[in-house]
């Protein structure tokens, strides 16, 4: 249950990210999705903004990976799944609920069409924004692992496109 309208919500996550230097005061058109309620009651989670869309369509689908290196990047291995939907225009804040404070890592997919396929065009990123090229697509784990406390850990993502023969932000 959310203790708060969302209104609320969103203002209370707009200043914590513009404390942090991820957004200006300015930026209330950003939405909140996925797990509100754990970012609203201060319980362990993780707050991502996520920019750089190539276009304002499609689902963010963001796996979260527990602390232990072998489960990273594995099928089946994931310990939460959020996906949301892209909003029609600027960039999108993502709350993900974690079961306790602990160290995680996550992969994010911007699935442009839907299809829940990995496509040429689809976007993707992994927390702490670790650089990756063709020859060397995943991250290791400790490139991506951050770690939460009791209350909601903060982040920016820049998403990555395949452009050419690299990957790297989309420029408009």
């Amino acid at each position: 249950m959310i203790s708060k309208p969302l209104f609320a919500v969103k203002s209370a996550a707009l200043l914590a990210l513009a404390a942090t230097g991820l957004a200006s005061p300015a930026q209330a058109a950003v939405s909140v999705l996925g797990d509100i309620a754990a970012c609203d009651a201060g319980k362990p989670a993780v707050l991502i903004r996520v920019s750089g869309f190539k276009e304002q369509r499609g689902k963010i689908r963001l796996s979260l990976y527990d602390g232990n290196p072998d489960n990273w990047l594995e099928g089946g291995k994931k310990i939460h799944h959020v996906t949301v939907d892209v909003p029609s225009r600027g960039d999108v804040d993502v709350c993900v609920a974690v079961p306790r404070p602990g160290t995680y890592a996550f992969a994010l997919q911007h699935d442009l069409d839907n299809d829940k396929e990995m496509s040429r065009r689809d976007g993707g990123a992994f927390s702490n924004n670790p650089s990756i090229t063709l020859l060397d697509r995943k991250p290791k784990f400790r490139e991506a692992a951050f770690t939460v406390g009791n209350g909601t850990k903060r982040m920016g993502i820049r998403l990555l496109y395949l452009k050419g023969l690299s990957i790297g932000p989309w420029r408009k």
